[in-house]
């Protein structure tokens, strides 16, 4: 939004009224931005002159009333057009809202959703926690703290090169369950500082957090410091400070727990610190990946100054791909932030990765736990089919949006049918008719009586003959341990498999119901560990679309039967 005006104009008889939660926020510093906010959440940048004009929107003053009171230059129809602009955008009480009253003024919802899978609970107010910490805040910000926070990660840095083979000494291996407990506890903790730390830096150049809570992000609970209200601050490199100051959080953390970790030398405790400084480490990585809205996204928004700047990006990608494969009128380029052919270029490649992202991250995430969820039971198991189920129904949803969006632009008949007759085409062939050879993971437990194979259905278990590779069972690294065939006996079920024949978690006690199958011809260089790894391949081909359902589905599927109680 611009202070430029348009044609359309409100009655001059008309009584604007901001509609409801809608703010008008004052820059917070001299070369700040006035900002156009509902929920306390930004929704624009607007000259001074526009929030002149919009602070007079009260619902008593008509049109006409409120030109004369500005006084030249403001016409009716320059507040008209103002008034039309800010109706447009959603940012008018309609008379539905004021039939309500002040009821909605005080019934703002602390649950939010956000597309595509993400769900906010706002705690509160966290103005008083962070004028607390300003004090804090300054010292770090400045230059003393910078120096120390840029030595301690030089030490992590060069202390990590020194300790590499004991890195992967330790990713090699189980992790005790007490140390995965203290780690999530950790992890939670340090995310809430990172939150903070957001909030704090933010709070420390004048500008206010909004909000603050928990939430599901594409699927994992995280926390989050909503810093929207950084737009005020005029300098894009305060704005970029605001949102590094989470990632600098973990990377501190990170550096630290590696040098910490050189002078422990009890196995669990070493361990929890070379992983805990592992997982503050990937977090930053991740946090700073500007395709999905987080601390890296945020900073390149604000170091290029361009507000929704994914959102632009990814209209301008279905935009750009709608015109190609279907014939669409394309809207005009400053719909998409003003750019020229070059920067639209980029723009175009920007929101493809963006759309991309997310479906590898989701993807990820759920390959991942599709077979530690079936080891576990019943319950996770459905935990997670019900989570697939939300991320098709998030799937269809954005796909029917998207067939909408191309109905709209009036798309040529002809081209669209060609073009989708071949997307339908293509598909098929790469799911059905790409051959491929995946290979297979279980667990093995190997004691006095022999080796075995061990999963949580018979269905996993490979037939006999079939020749198998013992590797270990590490939490993030395996390497191989031997060679086996599996044996001419049948599957056995067994009620009380240990738990880490299954799961990279060494927890002595915790047994899960299995099925196993004895292993013969095994040979192996070293002893082998009470449990680790067996990987296989199947002997016949098969296509993606029977390997996705394998890999996402079959086994959560397979532990909802009596096979698995």
């Amino acid at each position: 939004m611009t202070s430029e005006l348009p044609t359309t104009v409100f009655p001059a008889s008309a009584r604007p009224e901001l509609g409801v939660r809608v703010s008008v926020d004052a820059p917070a510093d001299a070369e700040g931005a006035w900002i156009i906010a509902r929920d306390r959440v930004p929704k624009a940048r607007i000259s001074e002159s526009v929030a002149t004009v919009a602070r007079h929107f009260t619902g008593v003053r008509t049109v006409s009333q409120i030109a004369q009171e500005l006084g030249e230059p403001w016409t009716s129809d320059d507040v008209g057009g103002v008034a039309r602009r800010l109706a447009d955008a959603g940012l008018l009480r309609t008379d539905a809202q004021r039939g309500e009253g002040d009821r909605q003024l005080d019934r703002g919802s602390r649950w939010r959703f956000q597309p595509p899978l993400t769900v906010q609970f706002s705690i509160g107010d966290p103005a008083r926690l962070f004028a607390a910490l300003r004090p804090i805040t300054r010292v770090a910000v400045e230059a003393p703290g910078a120096v120390v926070f840029l030595a301690i990660v030089l030490a992590g840095f060069v202390v990590g090169l020194l300790s590499t083979d004991d890195i992967v000494g330790v990713l090699d291996h189980p992790v005790p369950l007490p140390v995965v407990i203290g780690l999530s506890v950790a992890i939670v903790l340090t995310t809430v500082v990172h939150e903070l730390g957001h909030g704090a830096v933010l709070s420390h150049f004048g500008g206010s957090p909004r909000r603050i809570g928990a939430m599901l992000f594409y699927l994992a609970p995280a926390f989050f410091c909503d810093v929207t209200d950084g737009w005020r601050l005029g300098r894009r490199g305060r704005r970029v400070a605001v949102a590094l100051a989470g990632p600098a959080v973990h990377l501190l953390c990170a550096a630290a727990s590696i040098v910490l970790a050189r002078f422990f030398t009890d196995p669990m405790l070493h361990a929890a610190l070379v992983l805990y400084g592992l997982s503050c480490l990937m977090i930053t990585v991740l946090n700073l990946l500007p395709f999905v809205q987080l601390d890296g996204y945020l900073a390149l928004m604000s170091a290029l100054d361009h507000p929704h700047l994914r959102r632009h990006a990814m209209n301008a990608a279905g935009e750009t791909l709608a015109a190609m494969l279907f014939g669409t009128m394309k809207a005009d380029r400053t719909a998409v932030g003003g750019s020229g052919s070059t920067r639209r270029g980029w723009l175009v490649a920007y929101g493809v990765t963006c759309r991309l992202f997310p479906v590898v991250l989701v993807g990820l995430v759920l390959y991942r736990s599709s077979s530690m969820v079936a080891g576990l039971g019943v319950v996770p198991a459905i935990a997670y089919l019900l989570t697939v189920a939300l991320v098709i129904a998030v799937a269809a949803a954005a796909l029917i949006r998207g067939v909408r969006a191309v109905h709209d632009r009036r798309p040529d008949a002809g081209r669209a049918a060609v073009s989708l007759g071949a997307i339908i085409a293509v598909a098929g062939a790469i799911l059905f008719l790409v051959p491929i050879q995946p290979a297979h993971q279980v667990g093995f437990a190997a004691d006095g009586e022999g080796v075995r194979l061990v999963a949580s259905t018979s269905a996993e278990l490979p037939a006999v003959g079939t020749a198998v590779t013992l590797e270990s069972n590490g939490i993030v690294l395996r390497h191989p341990l031997g060679s086996a065939t599996v044996g001419s006996g049948s599957a056995e079920h067994d009620d009380g498999v240990d738990l880490a024949a299954l799961v990279p978690v060494s927890a002595s006690g915790l047994t899960t119901p299995a099925w196993t199958r004895g292993l013969t011809e095994v040979e192996t260089a070293e002893t082998l560990p009470p449990y680790g790894r067996a990987t296989f391949s199947d002997s016949r081909a098969t296509n993606i679309a029977v390997w996705l359902w394998q890999a996402f589905l079959a086994r959560p599927v397979a532990a909802l039967g009596s096979e698995h109680r």
